[in-house]
């Protein structure tokens, strides 16, 4: 008998699987070996501690205290990156792309300019009519001049920029309160 084939029947032993004559065996050989004997009777001790129910006393006002605890934790609140540092990494990231396509493929980059260039003219004649319009409306008289295109397009970016200040002040926290859980 070995201390290998007792090891392999020391569960079985303590569940009660074990036929009458493995036990008999098992039994002589642990009487007979100080490793098994300690190494049983470990694992009985282990066994009897897992199978004994423990139970916790917790104070009468446990509750109460730890939500008192809880309620006094400051509330968290999500990190908000900086916008100053958002949109300068937007520009050296845009501006960035914008010299690797230029060194990687100069000819498509240069009918590329040429395209927005016509698509910046229409816009900025847009802008322009939007000078005119306002101009008219104020009734100022001179429709030609820089300065009516100058004055509608500063208008324009007036009221973009209050368009985006009242969404970052007003509609983005309202948003947010509403998507959490």
């Amino acid at each position: 008998m070995t201390c290998t084939w007792s090891e392999e029947r020391f569960e079985p032993f303590i569940d009660g699987l074990l036929s009458d004559g493995e036990r008999a065996r098992l039994l002589a050989h642990v009487d007979g070996c100080a490793s098994c004997n300690g190494l049983l009777e470990e694992l009985r001790v282990v066994d009897a501690l897992l199978l004994a129910p423990r139970t916790v006393e917790l104070p009468p006002d446990f509750t109460r205290a730890m939500m008192a605890d809880v309620h006094a934790m400051p509330v968290p609140c999500a990190r908000r990156a900086p916008i100053t540092a958002t949109l300068v990494a937007y520009v050296v990231g845009s501006w960035s792309l914008v010299g690797a396509a230029f060194l990687i493929v100069p000819h498509h980059m240069l009918a590329f300019v040429q395209r927005t260039r016509t698509g910046v003219g229409a816009a900025l004649g847009a802008f322009a009519g939007l000078g005119h319009v306002i101009a008219r409306l104020g009734d100022r008289g001179d429709f030609n001049s820089w300065t009516t295109v100058a004055g509608g397009v500063i208008i324009a970016e007036g009221l973009v920029l209050v368009g985006i200040a009242a969404v970052l002040r007003f509609a983005r926290p309202r948003i947010g309160e509403r998507l959490r859980w």
